[in-house]
């Protein structure tokens, strides 16, 4: 009898050991402060606490279903070092909620607020989503009008990811708008495929939303109003490079790019082409109250960035971005250039300190239909067609 009971005993504590294995919750985040200047924030200069990196905190789950499949889900938030407070216009999980399953054979499924396929497949070919202070937004093509550095999530969003074959992947995702009788109201639609072999990664994307003023840069896929907030995810088109396009009917953006490992040294190139359509069809008046009847404004960026591994501890790197607006409606083009420069010195896997530099110039008429000022994407304008900034701060992993 006790033989019996004791290999029962032992049976049920393997069997309760192997569920536990086979079902786990991992806390992750990252920990970020650094000290930023920036020499002209509407004429004055700015001194903070910054973060290059965005800190964040998240739980990452996985339970094993068998037969391949598993019940994954990913919620994380973002948040300031400096005061605490909530990221992304005060969501309490801005950065990613969404559940979803995934199988190795038939690839993942998810629903929820998510990074957009786009970003997935093409924000490695960029500085300012890779090294160039992500967090701070600085580092970005103008404004970050394409969301390659994901300023705006995509919420209320089915996404799918394939598996990978031969180097050979795609994603799509679309996200409801949720306007009874209006079911394209909102929504989002995004494809991209990306491919990499040895050195080689390239990717390439298409995105298109209807009414991007309330879908993208609302907190909701169904908001009435986009938030106020000038900093974050989904800020209200606070930037004067393409703020007075509020009113855009449709936006439209395709990205493609590449990178090459060469030794110690990777090069990556990033193209965009993104355009606010059918402007003056959505009741909605920009941040800087510019009205059009009409058109479409469109920006070509182009970016080249180095990246050299001097030392296993010592990173450079550099890029250089141009963009350009079209105009619309008769309002004339503008161009931006922006140099990006920074050092990152890994003291350890999960810590290190980092220097980053940044200037913009601009010329011509922006999208306020005023001559063109300098207008780092998370930053306030400047006053005339220069800003330079930099931030200096550490970055802990965990």
């Amino acid at each position: 009898m006790k033989k019996t009971t004791t290999a029962t005993l032992l049976a049920l504590g393997t069997f309760a050991a192997t569920a536990h294995a086979q079902s786990s919750v991992t806390l992750y985040g990252v920990a970020d402060a650094g000290l930023l200047f920036n020499n002209n924030v509407k004429g004055e200069k700015l001194y903070a606490l910054s973060s290059a990196t965005s800190s964040r905190f998240g739980l990452l789950g996985t339970e094993d279903l068998g037969g391949g499949l598993k019940a994954i889900f990913t919620l994380e938030n973002g948040y300031t070092v400096g005061t605490g407070a909530l990221g992304q216009g005060g969501l309490l999980f801005g950065r990613k909620a969404f559940v979803g399953l995934k199988s190795d054979t038939y690839g993942t499924l998810t629903a929820g607020r998510q990074y957009s396929v786009s970003n997935d497949a093409t924000s490695s070919f960029a500085s300012g989503a890779d090294w160039a202070a992500s967090g701070l937004g600085y580092g970005t093509r103008a404004g970050d009008v394409d969301n390659v550095d994901t300023s705006n999530r995509i919420q209320n969003a089915l996404k799918y990811q394939s598996p990978v074959f031969r180097g050979l992947s795609f994603g799509v995702l679309y996200s409801f708008g949720g306007q009874a009788g209006q079911f394209s109201r909102n929504a989002v639609t995004d494809v991209a495929v990306s491919y990499a072999n040895g050195p080689v990664k390239l990717g390439a994307s298409y995105m298109f939303t209807k009414d991007p003023y309330y879908a993208t840069f609302g907190d909701q896929g169904n908001s009435s109003t986009p938030t106020s907030s000038a900093t974050g995810s989904n800020n209200n088109m606070p930037s004067r490079i393409y703020g007075g396009y509020a009113s855009a009917g449709s936006q439209q953006i395709i990205t493609a790019g590449g990178s090459y490992a060469l030794g110690a040294a990777t090069i990556a190139v990033l193209y965009s082409n993104t355009q606010f359509q059918n402007l003056g069809t959505v009741n909605a008046v920009g941040s800087f109250g510019t009205r059009y009847n009409g058109g479409t404004a469109t920006f070509n960026s182009g970016e080249l960035n180095v990246k050299y591994l001097l030392t296993p501890a010592l990173t450079l790197a550099g890029a250089y971005i141009y963009t350009h607006n079209s105009g619309a409606d008769g309002v004339g083009s503008a161009n931006y250039s922006q140099v990006n420069l920074g050092t990152i010195y890994a003291l350890s896997k999960r810590t290190s300190l980092y220097a980053i530099g940044f200037y913009e110039t601009a010329s011509g008429v922006d999208s306020t239909g005023k001559q063109a000022v300098a207008d780092f994407s998370g930053a306030s304008y400047s006053s005339n067609n220069r800003q330079l900034a930099a931030i200096v701060g550490i970055t802990h992993r965990f």
